[in-house]
């Protein structure tokens, strides 16, 4: 595959994500929101850590992944 293919192939799916975040499928947080980060785990595609959000005491787990083609497809093709 050519670095143009890959890269075309590569831009369908970061549209395809700010897409999905602009029409309100994904609700999307600042990472600066976020307090009290603490590691939980990685994987193949990322990382999973534990924080608060800023000014009040709910959880939440987020996952941070990889920035990479291979992750953002896998990523597109598990959710739609």
């Amino acid at each position: 595959m050519s670095n143009e293919t890959e890269l075309k192939e590569s831009n369908i799916y970061i549209n395809w994500l700010e897409n999905s975040i602009t029409n309100e499928y994904y609700t999307y947080y600042k990472y600066s929101e976020f307090t009290n980060l603490n590691p939980i785990g990685c994987g193949a595609y990322g990382k999973v850590i534990r924080a608060n959000w800023k000014n009040t005491d709910k959880l939440f787990a987020l996952k941070i992944f990889n920035n990479d083609k291979t992750t953002l497809k896998e990523v597109v093709n598990e959710n739609f």
